[in-house]
């Protein structure tokens, strides 16, 4: 049985192999006319001497022009050096040189000065006295920075703000009272946004009238004898504690026009 099996599996087959082929030849010789076909077409056009085949003309873009390309070159400036020229052969050339003399300058008979010095006039012999001698007072009013304060003391080691202002102005020719209250009776009064250098400010301390005085330095500081840091020194005008016990201030005559020369 099983053998009857595969012998009508085999035809079966045989059978299906057979009739595919059969189908596909058919098929096969269609492609080869085909074929065959369009090559005898390709052969007729190229014999007919009526056909003429023209060629494919192709026309390319026009590249621009490209543009000149600038080259830099170096350019180095000739060294021009100066010939040293001997005093021998002047005067040998083909061209020598000509000498000129140089003009000599005419000299005057008198000479004229640049600045004609005008005689000094009292008045201005009297400025220049006082700015000078103002200069000479605050000189002397430094000397005694750093000297420790001593209540009444006037001369020697110590002193107090009365005492320092007498020693200063002695030098001077100036011979002030002992207190700063008497102080306070000499001299004009002066507004305080007039104040130089060498005037007297007096301030109102223990006491209502004057008890304390000082000696204008400029530039808004005075110089006296403090009772607080027990010394001479500086110390500002505006400074809270003597700005609210300032009274006035006066200015001693120092503009003797002959005083110190």
């Amino acid at each position: 049985m099983l053998i009857k099996r595969t012998a009508l599996s085999l035809i079966l087959l045989i059978v299906s192999l057979y009739a595919e082929s059969q189908r596909r030849e058919p098929s096969l010789f269609l492609e080869y006319e085909r074929e065959l076909k369009k090559t005898n077409e390709s052969q007729k056009i190229d014999e007919n001497p009526f056909i003429k085949t023209v060629p494919y003309l192709i026309i390319t873009k026009p590249t621009p022009p490209s543009e000149p390309v600038v080259k830099a070159v170096a350019y180095t400036a000739p060294i021009l050096k100066n010939e040293k020229v001997t005093t021998d052969s002047i005067g040998q050339d083909i061209k020598p040189f000509l000498l000129v003399p140089k003009p000599t300058a005419i000299a005057l008979k008198e000479s004229i000065p640049d600045k004609i010095e005008e005689p000094i006039t009292k008045t201005q012999k009297i400025v220049h006295n006082i700015r000078n001698v103002k200069d000479k007072v605050l000189a002397r009013a430094k000397d005694f920075l750093g000297t420790p304060y001593g209540f009444g003391n006037k001369d020697g080691e110590r002193t107090d703000c009365s005492g320092f202002t007498q020693q200063v102005y002695r030098q001077f020719g100036i011979t002030l009272p002992r207190s700063a209250a008497e102080q306070a009776q000499l001299g004009e009064d002066v507004n305080i946004d007039d104040l130089q250098v060498g005037d007297l400010l007096f301030y109102r301390t223990y006491k209502s009238d004057p008890s304390h005085v000082a000696i204008y330095a400029g530039d808004g500081q005075i110089i006296h004898a403090s009772y607080a840091n027990q010394k001479v020194q500086y110390d500002s005008i505006d400074k809270g504690y003597y700005k609210q016990r300032f009274m006035y201030a006066k200015r001693l005559a120092l503009n003797e026009p002959d005083y110190g020369e």
